[in-house]
């Protein structure tokens, strides 16, 4: 089962108006890699649980800003010290794999967030933010648009914080 999205994508501002507290949005707001994050607290691991080509959503398309239908879904767990802490979901459309950066074809169980802030070819666009329910409790995500080398992909990363 996947976190559900339970509220529109809002803008940084109405993360405070909407409940969040300051753990919360000290990890939504996390301007650095995630994985460093989780790595400097805590032994670090990072569960694959899917990567295959699906068919896209509409506001998927739109957020991400790329027009095909279909896009490379990457979803993974990062884990700090057993517990999870994450789950995220990248669209790397294929080309981005091909033109942007050659390095996102074959991730497997790399973090991405290790190529991210490592590369001066990823430019982060936009974050935006919303509430998702997982095991009938309610979290904070955010979803992240980039541009690699001028090509579209993005990372939507939903934080298992109580």
């Amino acid at each position: 089962m996947h976190p559900k999205r339970i509220s529109k994508w809002v803008v940084k501002p109405f993360v405070y108006f909407m409940g969040s507290n300051n753990i919360q949005r000290a990890w939504l707001f996390e301007p650095n890699s995630i994985t460093e994050r989780i790595k400097r607290n805590h032994s670090f691991e990072l569960e694959l649980v899917s990567e295959h080509t699906e068919e896209l959503d509409y506001l998927d398309k739109r957020i991400v800003g790329i027009v095909q239908n279909e896009s490379t879904v990457r979803r993974v767990k990062l884990f700090g010290d057993g517990k999870e802490l994450v789950f995220g979901e990248s669209i790397i459309p294929q080309e981005t794999k091909e033109h942007g950066f050659a390095g996102l074809k074959n991730l497997g169980s790399k973090p991405l967030g290790d190529l991210i802030f490592t590369s001066k070819k990823f430019k982060r666009m936009r974050v935006l933010f919303a509430k998702f329910e997982f095991n009938n409790k309610k979290y904070w995500g955010r979803i992240t648009v980039f541009r690699v080398n001028g090509y579209p992909m993005s990372i939507k990363e939903i934080f298992i914080i109580d």
